[in-house]
């Protein structure tokens, strides 16, 4: 092949044609950037719509309040009955932390 020839060939075209390139190159340009403008918007709009319709923030919160007991098992102990009983930690370590009695709460 001759790479000469093809070089002068296109190099000719380009600037006989140098105003068409440089708008066919100005248009793909900016439909790219266009394209990739609407995506950003309509990405963005639909995760905003998602969150004022399907807002995550809930009405009514129910939870099961845990508290300590009136009377600590160490309070029953003979041994211990004129100290002071510190509670450090009231969370049970048996016991899920779930709603009771849901069913009631749901009919009410």
């Amino acid at each position: 092949m001759k790479f000469k020839l093809i070089a002068e060939i296109s190099l000719a075209l380009l600037r006989a044609r140098l105003k068409q390139t440089m708008v066919a190159a100005f248009g793909v340009t900016f439909s790219i950037t266009m394209f990739i403008t609407l995506l950003s918007f309509m990405g963005g709009l639909n995760d905003l719509l998602d969150n004022l319709i399907l807002n995550r923030t809930p009405h009514i919160k129910l939870f099961n309040e845990i508290s300590a007991s009136s009377i600590q098992p160490i309070a029953k102990s003979k041994a211990y009955a004129g100290a002071y009983h510190f509670v450090n930690h009231i969370k049970p370590k048996n016991d899920l932390l779930e709603i009771r009695n849901s069913e009631a709460i749901i009919k009410a």
